[in-house]
């Protein structure tokens, strides 16, 4: 007999395990949201959720609010509401970032928690009502505030433009501000024109909150910062103080062939002195004056480099002058040809350029500047010579009254073809 020997092997399977007894909570993040748009600084919040177990015996669900200093604590804006399994943290809520700490449990010890966030922000700029174009009055600017007003102008307030009453927002009162077209925003909230500027003038005026929105695109195109709105707005003239009404002095510093004098000072004496500088276009402006006052005007003397612009060919132009050859029609260069002032061109003042030209000499004779300034207006006397009689440095007004203008014209002494390089 044959006797064989059967194995029978058995598999099993092991099936997967999940505790009876699980708790899930399912919620969908609110996250940021806004408040509504310029109604109120708090929102109504429903924030969902669902919790369930398989277990339910003991079923306990319950929340903590979380707020800016990080304590769980009761709720003080909202409540819990719901039945198994579907339930709510509802309220009001003002802005700021809060959590919300949802703890659930059971009978059989089986607990969990979830933490809801939310992000209440104002996300809306402050609701104005714009006055677009604004007529502001002429009248006295005093800047620094001494008594005596430097001109009639004209004093824009950024808030001017908006007819809103003043209201308080979620942060406080909004605050403005006021920029050329074109311009980013600053901090100016005023500024002051001149009767001389052109109208009618075109500027932006900016209305800010003092929230922080994390989505709002500033206007340096970075984001978060203040909500904020802006408006072209334009100001005419309207009435008030006449603008001829104080006396303005304003004027230019320049060579005969255009080059602009900056940095130069500019002097006027009368019952007071008044003193300003030229700007880098070589214009100055002088206010502050008193009304039906003669004031004397006049240019600060420079002796400083007195070779500057003087060279062979200025020597050459000179003595083609006086041999006749060649006149000098021009009264400032003639002017410019007296180094040794005076008051005439002679061999002399070629000999003194020469000895100027090989730095034997480093001043003129004679108190002779380096620079010399005559009214623009000054009328020389007819023929080829400027000094009989003798042409003035400066100039008188009488009875100073209303708007002015003086020019004066640079002559740089022993430079014939203006060819000084200008300080």
């Amino acid at each position: 007999m044959l006797w064989g020997v059967c194995c029978l092997l058995l598999l099993f399977s092991t099936p997967s395990f999940t505790p009876p007894n699980a708790i899930t909570i399912d919620f969908q993040p609110i996250g940021r949201i806004c408040t509504p748009n310029n109604e109120s600084c708090d929102l109504s919040v429903q924030y969902s959720f669902v919790a369930e177990s398989a277990d339910t015996v003991g079923w306990s669900v319950s929340y903590r609010f979380v707020g800016a200093e990080g304590i769980p604590m009761i709720d003080p804006f909202g409540a819990l509401e719901g039945e198994y399994p579907n339930y709510a943290v509802t309220g009001t809520y003002p802005i700021g970032d809060y959590t919300f700490l949802v703890e659930v449990s059971n009978a059989a010890g089986e607990e969990m928690q979830v933490e809801l966030p939310l992000e209440v922000i104002d996300c809306f700029a402050p609701n104005m009502t714009w006055i677009d174009t604004l007529y502001v009055p002429r009248e006295p600017i005093d800047p620094n505030a001494n008594g005596r007003p430097d001109y009639v102008g004209l004093r824009i307030e950024a808030e001017n433009f908006s007819s809103t009453i003043p209201f308080e927002g979620c942060f406080g009162s909004p605050h403005f501000s006021i920029t050329e077209l074109g311009a980013l925003p600053t901090e100016v909230d005023s500024l002051t024109m001149v009767c001389w500027d052109s109208f009618p003038a075109h500027f932006q005026v900016w209305t800010w909150d003092e929230a922080y929105n994390p989505g709002a695109l500033q206007p340096d195109s970075s984001f978060g910062g203040p909500n904020y709105i802006k408006r072209e707005v334009v100001v005419i003239p309207a009435g008030g103080t006449a603008c001829d009404s104080l006396p303005i002095v304003r004027g230019r510093v320049a060579t005969e062939n255009g080059k602009v004098f900056s940095g130069l000072g500019i002097n006027a004496e009368g019952d007071i002195q008044v003193r300003t500088t030229t700007d880098e276009e070589g214009a100055y402006l002088l206010t502050e004056f008193t009304p039906e006052v003669t004031y004397r005007f006049t240019v600060d003397t420079l002796m400083d480099n007195p070779a500057n612009g003087v060279s062979i060919l200025d020597v050459s132009l000179l003595a083609r002058h006086i041999l006749n050859i060649d006149l000098i029609s021009s009264p400032y260069k003639i002017i410019a040809g007296d180094v040794n002032n005076s008051g005439n061109l002679t061999t002399l003042d070629i000999v003194l350029i020469r000895l100027m030209i090989i730095g034997e000499l480093t001043e003129f004779p004679g108190g002779t500047p380096s620079w010399r300034f005559v009214p623009s207006d000054y009328t020389f006397p007819p023929g080829t010579t400027p000094f009989n009689p003798p042409f003035r440095e400066y100039r008188l007004l009488n009875n100073l009254s209303g708007f002015n203008e003086i020019d004066f014209v640079a002559i740089k002494m022993g430079d014939i073809n203006c060819s000084a390089i200008m300080p």
